[in-house]
């Protein structure tokens, strides 16, 4: 494999700002561990009774799974079993986490949580988690049954600048691959939902907009949060309701 800025010490130590957890399951949740090459990832499995869905969720950088503790009632109220994942290095997953091996991870992942749950899926990336998600739009899981992406990432551009680094002149076609989001939006066609704060200063608006006009989705929305920013954007009623309707009509 060619070396990538993507893959290098530099940029990694740059991105990631993993946290470690140890927290019990709430009560009717349970906790999964899921082998993926060279380490053992976290997932958090929520209880919701009587609903026909599941979102997985990739969340952001910095958040562990016990986070989204207090939150599951929220999908269990939009009808859907909320899932949650650590990255390599986050909450009580081992190993050490990679761009490349947080996208990769994804598949692996999707295919433990459907098994568990049973039930057809939904895929959420936050903020950095968008990139997962986008990866598992591009490739249209069978267990997959839509999208959403949240406060995610469009401009690799954007997000190279964001980590204090310049943007090469020429993006290699491996690199755009596996790294440009615009790549794997305009590869993907599952029902996708975008949302994202309108006062967001840490990933631009502007990047949500970029989002939904590269995917090839026929059907694709875009919601955006007035008055909201890129971390208290979760729960808001708008949040709510767009994932409530999004989870019922998939």
């Amino acid at each position: 494999m060619m070396s990538s800025m993507f893959d290098s010490v530099e940029f990694t130590s740059r991105l990631f700002y993993p946290r470690r957890s140890i927290s019990e399951p709430p009560d009717g949740a349970r906790d999964l561990f899921v082998d993926v090459p060279t380490a053992r990832l976290h997932v958090r499995v929520y209880s919701a009774p009587e609903v026909h869905r599941a979102v997985l969720l990739f969340h952001g950088n910095g958040e562990v799974v016990a986070d989204w503790d207090d939150v599951a009632p929220l999908f269990a109220s939009a009808g859907a079993r909320l899932a949650v994942c650590d990255y390599r290095g986050y909450g009580r997953s081992s190993g050490a986490p990679s761009l490349r091996a947080i996208i990769d991870d994804g598949a692996v992942v999707l295919r433990a949580v459907a098994v568990a749950v049973e039930l057809p899926i939904v895929v959420m990336g936050r903020s950095l988690g968008s990139l997962c998600a986008q990866s598992l739009f591009a490739a249209t899981p069978p267990e997959v049954s839509g999208v959403i992406l949240e406060s995610g990432i469009a401009d690799l551009g954007a997000f190279i600048r964001r980590r204090g680094l310049s943007v090469p002149p020429v993006l290699t076609p491996a690199d755009a691959a596996s790294f440009d989001p615009k790549h794997r939006l305009a590869r993907g066609t599952l029902p996708l939902l975008i949302i994202h704060g309108a006062q967001d200063d840490l990933i631009s608006l502007d990047e949500a907009h970029i989002a939904f006009a590269t995917a090839n989705s026929r059907r694709k929305e875009l919601v955006v949060v007035p008055d909201r920013g890129h971390n208290d954007i979760v729960g808001a009623h708008p949040w709510c309701a767009a994932i409530a309707s999004f989870v019922a009509q998939v």
